[in-house]
């Protein structure tokens, strides 16, 4: 199993007790149910369990691309042209 979105996608309390009984070969988690972990969180120390830090936005590539669209984003909205498809709350636009 791998996450990437959302830690509450994934019931992260079912999911160490699977792995512990052998139900489940493997776990990719980039996202965590607390974020960041605590340090006694048993996911940590469950078997067979890859854990990265979810920091893909941490990139200078990623921090330019958002703040462009951000960009972007206030001056359509201000020209009254906003772009709907990358803006959240479509139904007050």
């Amino acid at each position: 199993l791998v996450n990437t979105s959302r830690g509450g996608i994934v019931n992260q309390d079912d999911l160490v007790k699977f792995l512990n009984q052998g139900k489940l070969l493997g776990v990719g988690l980039d996202v965590f149910t607390v974020e960041p972990p605590t340090q006694d969180d048993p996911i940590l120390t469950a078997p067979n369990v890859i854990l990265t830090p979810h920091n893909a936005a941490l990139t200078v590539e990623c921090r330019m691309r958002m703040s462009i669209e951000t960009a972007e984003n206030i001056i359509g909205v201000l020209e009254n042209n906003p772009n709907k498809e990358n803006i959240i709350n479509k139904k007050i636009l």
